[in-house]
């Protein structure tokens, strides 16, 4: 039946829908239900037509943000279906596409709520930021596929070789972060340091060849033991120093920051000993 109502009235059906949608797109400038406060359910009987139909024309055609309406009394498959919708709609405006790691917008909620959570706790947070070394050599000489399929790999990696309660999240083109909860400085870069020796270990086979080539990252780590207050782009610049001191000292290498807390405190007791001194010395 679906088949068959496909068949006979796709082209139709596929032209009013997609009409009307065009008409109010551009007479109105208003393309997206979520660009417009204000709006009109605007219903249309389809005879013959099925929950199962409707979801292979909406997937092939698009037209997942038009809602369904049974006719009968059962609502079921009908609210199941719209759940569907918005829970693949959450899920990807939350993942990144390529690799399905968590993407920027997720990475920052997360690591605010866990600078919050140390400020509290007094645990340590420590942040890693990984780059792909050379990678613009490799989308260059093998291909854009090629390159998507080091990112694919090496995303699968850190997930495999993460705990379930640290988050792994791509930021950038090639550039990749773990937030490591409960985690001080000195075991977070031994940490990234194994993990830096699985990468060496990948291989990928040369395009149109039986050669491989393989692939090495640099990472940059940062820690806060929530002994002073911070924000969330301070850990992440000292994670980008950090990761730019490995790039620039040779790449395929863990540099870490000086601890956001000490930094702090140093410099608070610095202050303080030059007010007293001038208080006694005038100088």
């Amino acid at each position: 039946m679906n088949a068959e109502y496909i068949a006979e009235n796709e082209a139709n059906l596929l032209e009013e829908l997609l009409s009307v949608r065009d008409r109010f797109c551009n007479e109105k400038g208003v393309c997206h239900p979520q660009e417009c406060p204000e709006g009109l359910a605007v219903m249309r009987l389809c005879p013959g037509m099925t929950l199962d139909a409707w979801e292979i024309l909406a997937e092939r055609h698009g037209l997942n943000d038009w809602m369904t309406i049974p006719l009968d009394k059962d609502m079921a498959p009908h609210l199941n279906h719209v759940q569907s919708v918005l829970r693949e709609l959450s899920y990807k405006t939350e993942h990144d596409p390529l690799t399905g790691l968590s993407n920027r917008r997720v990475f920052e909620r997360i690591l605010d709520q866990e600078i919050e959570r140390t400020r509290r706790s007094k645990t340590p947070l420590t942040l890693a930021i990984l780059d792909l070394d050379n990678f613009k050599m490799i989308n260059d000489t093998w291909g854009h596929l090629k390159g998507d399929e080091v990112l694919i790999d090496f995303a699968d990696l850190l997930s495999r070789n993460s705990r379930r309660y640290d988050l792994v999240a791509r930021i950038g083109g090639e550039e990749f972060a773990i937030i490591l909860s409960g985690v001080g400085l000195v075991k977070a870069k031994q940490l990234l340091e194994r993990l830096l020796d699985q990468v060496r270990g990948m291989t990928f086979a040369k395009t149109g060849s039986d050669e491989t080539f393989s692939v090495t990252c640099s990472a940059g780590i940062s820690c806060f033991k929530g002994m002073v207050d911070i924000e969330m782009h301070e850990l992440i610049n000292k994670a980008d120093k950090a990761l730019y001191d490995a790039k620039k000292s040779g790449k395929d290498r863990v540099c870490s920051a000086d601890i956001l807390d000490f930094e702090s405190v140093t410099k608070e007791t610095l202050v303080h000993a030059n007010e007293k001194k001038f208080l006694f010395t005038g100088n």
